[in-house]
């Protein structure tokens, strides 16, 4: 567990993460509105080179794809569904099967039991404005 006491703290943790994953994985994202999941995706996304500040979050769309040269990068943000349809599962589970792809799933509790074993569990938790507390379960 830790306490992130900024921004660039919680980028700085995730970019951790995002190294581990250069070769492909899932990082699925817990949390409350404001908790730091679209920042933790910043800092998994500038491990890869890619610009943070492209990354927004796909609420409107549900997944954003970064196409990098080695590899895809897929931002999925599951905010505005209470329940994944079918369609939708489909389409995370084929991303899903191809190992080379890096996932990151903000509101990956919509998902429920289709989730696979094989993936990083980042939970954060509103703290106060700057303090967030980041459990990483993998």
């Amino acid at each position: 567990m830790y306490i992130s006491k900024s921004t660039e703290h919680t980028e700085r943790l995730a970019n951790k993460i995002g190294v581990r994953i250069k070769s492909g994985g899932i990082v699925c994202l817990y949390g409350d509105l404001g908790s730091g999941k679209t920042i933790f995706t910043k800092g998994i996304a500038e491990a890869l080179n890619i610009e943070k500040f492209s990354i927004k979050s796909p609420t409107y769309t549900y997944i954003r794809h970064y196409k990098k040269d080695r590899f895809n990068f897929y931002h999925i943000d599951l905010y505005r569904l209470e329940e994944i349809d079918e369609l939708m599962l489909k389409e995370i589970e084929e991303l899903i099967e191809n190992g080379k792809n890096i996932i990151v799933i903000e509101w990956a509790d919509r998902m429920k039991d289709n989730l696979p074993e094989k993936r990083i569990d980042v939970s954060l938790e509103y703290l106060d404005e700057n303090a967030r507390k980041i459990e990483i379960n993998d």
